[in-house]
């Protein structure tokens, strides 16, 4: 059960490390976008599109981890 909430954990983390990551990108991207066509554009698009990616990073990093940690406890019981 220790396994599952580190896994969900780490998750959680890679999922907020992700979301602040996106937005502060695509807000990058849209500012860039502003000054080439001279247009305001809707910045909460940014945050209405890291949401997902943000939701996808963390069942990313939950599974990878998740999936890791049942691996090396299978590799450590069969070399003995």
């Amino acid at each position: 059960m220790g396994k599952f909430f580190l896994s969900a954990g780490i998750g959680l983390v890679t999922g907020v490390i992700c979301f602040f990551v996106s937005v502060a990108f695509l807000c990058f991207v849209l500012l860039i976008y502003r000054g080439i066509a001279h247009v305001q554009p809707d910045m909460t698009l940014a945050y209405r599109v890291a949401a997902p990616v943000a939701l996808l990073a963390a069942l990313c990093g939950f599974s990878v981890s998740l999936v890791r940690t049942f691996r090396q406890k299978k590799l450590t019981t069969d070399s003995r």
